[in-house]
């Protein structure tokens, strides 16, 4: 092998080790998109605090979440692992799916996104969650909620 090409493999190499090393953990991959989905469960609704309705258009978004998470958010303190938080999502008042995200760990982006169909099973065509992940990235000083100020603001029972 002459010494360019070496110089080139090693290159290659290095930026293909160096690209491993920082890639980013936290992207879900075709490979392990079924995985990632499977750690969101669908919550027991009823036990759910509704804390915010959201309307735009002929969409109306039921927000859900216990009031637990929303002590904690009027508290300024994070969100309990565990918690879950609903959008429910009506077009033209007739239900067509649940958006579920859930608190996964300690961290403060430990959270799954998952949709739902009407049935409560899980929504899979096309829905991404980690295409929610990345949108909700925006939202990271508010606890990854983009109504993170109802639940802040809503009257604790």
């Amino acid at each position: 092998m002459t010494k360019r090409l070496m110089s080139v493999a090693f290159v290659g190499t290095v930026a293909l080790v160096g690209t491993y090393t920082i890639w980013p953990t936290n992207i879900i991959s075709p490979a392990n998109a079924a995985e990632e989905m499977q750690a969101v469960t669908f919550p027991e609704l009823e036990k759910l605090v509704h804390y915010t309705t959201v309307r735009r258009g002929r969409t109306r978004e039921h927000m859900l979440t216990t009031q637990s998470a929303l002590d904690a958010i009027q508290a300024g303190e994070p969100v309990p692992t565990g918690t879950h938080v609903v959008l429910v999502d009506f077009q033209s008042d007739e239900l067509a799916r649940y958006l579920v995200s859930e608190k996964t760990g300690d961290a403060p982006g430990d959270w799954s996104y998952q949709a739902f169909t009407p049935d409560r099973t899980f929504k899979m065509d096309d829905e991404s969650p980690a295409r929610c992940y990345s949108c909700h990235q925006s939202r990271e000083s508010r606890q990854y909620m983009f109504t993170y100020n109802d639940a802040k603001s809503r009257l604790v029972k």
